[in-house]
C-alpha cells in the first residue's frame, strides 16, 4: 500500500497549491538569510517540489540542490529550469556525505509526513547530518491550528471543484485533510488524504537540539512577525550547529 505522500504529491498538487508562488519563496528566504549570506554556500532543499525555492537560492549566490520523492514534481522542476540540480530520493536517506552542504531546508510543511515521533527524530538527525551550518524548518503552529481550523471548505479549480475536510487527531497530534476533486459534471476526479504530524515549539525544538542543533531564530509567519503560540500560524525556525563542523 502506498503512503499518503506518494499519492498526494502528483501533478494535481501543482494546481491545488498554485497560490504558493515564487514571491512567497523569495519572502521566506529573505526572512531566514541576510543578503549575501548564501553567496558561495551549498544548500539542499528537501522536499523541493517543483523547485520554487531553488531558483531564488541560486539568485542569492548559492549552489542549490533539490531532493524530492515525487517524480511528477521533479519533472515539473526540470521543465521550469533544466539547469537545476535535482535528485529523487526519500528524505529519510539523503544521498549525501556527512556535512556535504552548508544548509538543509525543510520548508512549507515538509516535516511531519511520517507516523511516529521516532521517525521524525531520525529525520531531524538526517537533516543535521548533511548540514555544516544548520537546518531551516517551516511547520504549522498546532495551537493556532486548533483554534482556527476550517473543518470544511470548497473552491473552484478551473472547471473543477475542490472539497476539503479537515480534522485534528490526538496521540500523536496530527492534522488530516481529505481532498476530493470533482469535474464539471460532479464526477469524482481524485480523492486522497494529507496527514501531517504536528509539533509544539518545545517538541520540535527538542528534536533538533537532540540532533546537535540549537534554535537561533523563530518567526511566526512569512511576514516576519515574531512567534506567538496564540496568534502565529507558522513556526519558521532557523537551527544552527552547536559546534564547528568540517
Amino acid at each position: 500500500m502506498r503512503e499518503w505522500y506518494e499519492i498526494a504529491f502528483g501533478e494535481l498538487y501543482l494546481e491545488l497549491y498554485s497560490h504558493r508562488n515564487d514571491e512567497e519563496a523569495k519572502k521566506v528566504l529573505g526572512l531566514i538569510f541576510a543578503e549575501g549570506e548564501l553567496r558561495g554556500k551549498a544548500v539542499i532543499d528537501v522536499a523541493c517540489g517543483a523547485g520554487r525555492y531553488l531558483e531564488d537560492l541560486e539568485r542569492r549566490g548559492a549552489w542549490a540542490m533539490g531532493l524530492d520523492l515525487s517524480a511528477p514534481l521533479l519533472r515539473a522542476a526540470r521543465e521550469r529550469n533544466p539547469a537545476l540540480h535535482l535528485t529523487r530520493a526519500d528524505m529519510r536517506a539523503i544521498p549525501l556525505a556527512d556535512f556535504a552542504v552548508d544548509w538543509a531546508l525543510s520548508l512549507f510543511t515538509s516535516f511531519g509526513y511520517f507516523e511516529s515521533q521516532e521517525e521524525h527524530a531520525a529525520l531531524a538527525r538526517e537533516l543535521a547530518r548533511v548540514a555544516r551550518k544548520g537546518v531551516i524548518v517551516d511547520i504549522p503552529n498546532p495551537s493556532f491550528l486548533e483554534r482556527n481550523l476550517v473543518k470544511e471548505s470548497s473552491r473552484a479549480l478551473g472547471e473543477r471543484r475542490v472539497e476539503e475536510r479537515r480534522r485534528l487527531l490526538r496521540d500523536p497530534n496530527r492534522v488530516v485533510k481529505r481532498v476530493r476533486v470533482l469535474d464539471a459534471k460532479d464526477e469524482l476526479v481524485a480523492e486522497y488524504e494529507e496527514r501531517v504530524m504536528l509539533f509544539s515549539r518545545s517538541a520540535f525544538t527538542e528534536l533538533f537540539e537532540n540532533a546537535g542543533l540549537s534554535l537561533h531564530s523563530l518567526h511566526g509567519d512569512y511576514d516576519g512577525s515574531p512567534f506567538s503560540e496564540a496568534t502565529s500560524p507558522r513556526q519558521l525556525a532557523r537551527f544552527e550547529t552547536k559546534g564547528k563542523r568540517s
